[in-house]
């Protein structure tokens, strides 16, 4: 009788340790896929790219450049961007916001996008940067990310094409990254313009 209770007791123990190193391992796996996702998030842009902002800032005489503006993506990957920022005037604190212009099929048919869905699984935090302060006559790179989503609303697949988005700096606070708002107020972007920089999704 003894010995059957103290094998019960082992079967006990041998089902609680299973459990315990399951629910550990997929603890693990959670963890790690969750940091996984987020250190895709980070936006970064290779030492040529680099090279090719800075001598677009420096030899073509401009404030803003973006000299590689179309990226290739799949779905679910992300593309990455770089934006150089020259400033001839006094120190100023800028910033930079993105915002959806529109997407294409191959044929050029619009694609039907929700918006807002765009402006936050596509940007997300990288719908508005702060930059922080530059210094006159000082240059700044800044490279921002835009993921392929697999939908461009919700349920809604994305389909293949050129997705548009536009890309606004500021010297200042942040504004809206549209026509609309440069129509209102163009003198809050600087070098008064709205850029605009694609990914492809294919």
């Amino acid at each position: 009788m003894m010995n059957k209770k103290a094998f019960e007791m082992s079967i006990g123990m041998i089902v609680i340790i299973i459990l315990s190193v399951l629910i550990f391992s997929l603890s693990l796996y959670f963890v790690f896929k969750w940091f996984g996702s987020a250190e895709e998030l980070k936006a970064q842009i290779d030492r040529q790219t680099q090279e090719q902002i800075v001598a677009a800032l420096q030899t073509g005489n401009q404030l803003v450049a973006i000299p590689i503006a179309v990226q290739d993506a799949k779905r679910g990957a992300s593309a990455n961007f770089g934006v150089g920022i020259r400033n001839i005037n006094v120190d100023k604190d800028f910033s930079l916001a993105l915002g959806f212009s529109g997407a294409y099929q191959p044929d050029g048919k619009t694609i039907d996008c929700d918006p807002a869905y765009i402006e936050q699984y596509w940007l997300g935090s990288f719908s508005s940067v702060d930059i922080g302060r530059i210094k006159k006559n000082e240059l700044k790179v800044v490279p921002f990310l835009i993921k392929a989503d697999l939908n461009v609303a919700p349920g809604k697949p994305a389909p293949a094409g050129d997705y548009i988005f536009n890309v606004c700096v500021f010297d200042g606070l942040p504004a809206p990254c549209n026509i609309e708002q440069f129509k209102v107020s163009s003198g809050a972007f600087y070098t008064g313009k709205i850029y605009q920089v694609t990914v492809k999704v294919a």
